[in-house]
């Protein structure tokens, strides 16, 4: 729209020089009397000084010639527009180079300024990774909750422009215009790589970033879904224990052997009266103590008497219930290493934040 309103100010001053010639002229014609032409014609010669040629001695009348000067063409008349007119096109051609730097600087500080409120968050998230790690337990059964922060996921950065950040770190890290305008095609290859390869690593800490925000909910539902398969299969074995050791019981019993007092099968009574029979209609269960306190000591009394087959199927639902247990604290293992690597990975990105950001505005420490 400028251009358009450029275009017709210069035409219009054009045509406007043109006809205020033209109305000089017609006005100077039409100054200029016209006499008849006598018979007696006067011939005179005007040099530079006006001439004056008697018409009548009686009445006094005379005519002044005057040579009328040659002028040559007004050039300033022509030459004043088109001047004009490329000036504008030069003035506007500036300023939208001026709005498009600008609007580009404004684009690459929306980078900067989101980038910066990254570290807060990602502090706060080795806070909350930190606490879920020490609440995770080898000696309970719990699942701790774990906080992820939204923030952290990388969307906000999907929404800015990435040219424009090129671009804005092009003008960053650019030399000063009297360094670089004599620069060879070389130096200008080299200075382009160096702009693209800040503008990756950005995006690789920004990527690594959003990957360890998905990794935390991604490895935490493995965790979660594990310990529920394993604690699932764990009361399903512990079921089947309860039948097969009420069937243990029941054989010695049928041979008339009093489970309290025989060396066979007083210890599981005990165990059993201790461990597992205050927690029959509640199935309050703590598989790790039960684990310690009366799977393990059963399977080493067991494994006495080994060639009874008596024995036989009550230690394989045993080592089940072992085996799921197992299972449970493996899962907690592999959170907790999952957790630790996770929060080296933020550790690096938090300290690595200042020299990306001194990267990109073109500042070195």
């Amino acid at each position: 729209m400028k251009k358009y309103l450029l275009i017709t100010l210069a035409c219009s001053t054009i045509c406007c020089a043109q006809q205020k010639y033209i109305t000089e002229q017609n006005t100077t014609l039409a100054k200029v009397v016209t006499v008849p032409i006598k018979k007696d014609t006067i011939r005179a010669t005007v040099k530079t000084k006006p001439t004056v040629v008697p018409i009548d001695s009686k009445n006094d009348t005379n005519i002044i010639l005057v040579k009328q000067e040659v002028t040559s063409t007004d050039w300033a008349k022509y030459a004043l527009p088109i001047l004009t007119l490329f000036l504008g096109i030069g003035i506007n051609r500036l300023i939208d180079w001026i709005t498009k730097r600008n609007a580009t600087i404004r684009n690459g500080e929306r980078w900067v300024v989101e980038l910066r409120s990254t570290e807060v968050p990602l502090s706060q998230q080795m806070t909350d990774l930190i606490a879920f790690r020490d609440n995770l337990s080898f000696t309970e059964l719990v699942i701790p909750e774990i906080k992820a922060m939204t923030n952290l996921n990388g969307d906000v950065f999907k929404s800015l422009d990435k040219n424009e950040f090129i671009k804005y770190i092009e003008i960053k890290n650019a030399k000063p215009l009297h360094k670089r305008i004599f620069d060879s095609k070389e130096e200008k290859e080299k200075a382009y790589k160096k702009v693209v390869s800040i503008s990756n690593y950005t995006h690789g800490h920004i990527a690594i970033m959003e990957h360890q925000h998905n990794l935390i909910s991604e490895k935490f539902k493995s965790y979660a879904t594990g310990t529920s398969g394993h604690v699932q299969s764990f009361n399903n074995h512990l079921q089947e224990f309860l039948r097969e050791y009420g069937m243990y019981n029941l054989n010695y019993e049928k041979e008339g052997v009093n489970i309290f007092e025989d060396e066979r099968t007083s210890l599981l009574s005990v165990l059993y009266t201790a461990q597992i029979a205050p927690h029959i209609e509640d199935g309050a269960y703590n598989p790790f103590k039960l684990r310690d306190e009366f799977f393990i000591p059963s399977i080493r009394h067991l494994a006495h008497y080994r060639f009874e087959e008596k024995t036989l199927v009550l230690a394989k639902s045993i080592t089940a219930c072992l085996n799921d247990i197992a299972g449970i604290k493996m899962e907690v293992v592999y959170m907790t290493k999952n957790v630790n690597i996770i929060l080296e990975r933020y550790t690096e990105l938090i300290n690595y934040l200042p020299d990306v950001i001194n990267d990109i505005i073109g500042e070195k420490e």
